[in-house]
């Protein structure tokens, strides 16, 4: 794990679900984004590249996933306009993979700034809305 430095995302209260699970698997993709950041800033573009594609995108699929276990069982009445957000995601990440297994040193960039983007957006804005559901409900 690499420490030190500043971080591309700092989990704050923005980025709190309330649902303890969910909210525990985005501090770990928090904390593989800036990882791969902080590889990348210390000029280590091979190692960052790996984490990205070996753990950060395993882990954000493994993540979507459970996310969307998790709105079914809630009876959450807007998963299936989040499936769909989820899916144009996961499409635009595997449009960018093979220019980042080739090692595109800019499809890496463009991938990482799009998943930091999109993964802070998310979860901040559309993620939000499941936790003041099932709070609503008293799920959690």
């Amino acid at each position: 794990m690499v420490k030190g430095g500043v971080n591309m995302i700092e989990f704050a209260d923005d980025l709190i679900t309330h649902v303890e699970e969910m909210d525990q698997q985005h501090m770990r993709l928090v904390e593989l984004l800036n990882n791969t950041y902080e590889l990348l800033k210390e000029g280590r573009k091979e190692e960052a590249m790996k984490l990205f594609k070996d753990e950060l995108l395993a882990y954000t699929e493994y993540h979507l996933s459970e996310e969307e276990k998790f709105m079914e069982k809630i009876g959450y009445p807007e998963l299936e306009s989040h499936k769909k957000v989820h899916e144009i995601f996961r499409r635009e990440i595997q449009n960018l993979a093979p220019y980042v297994e080739k090692g595109d040193p800019k499809a890496f960039r463009e991938a990482l700034s799009y998943a930091w983007g999109w993964l802070y957006n998310h979860i901040a804005r559309t993620d939000k809305k499941y936790g003041i559901y099932a709070k609503e409900k008293g799920l959690i």
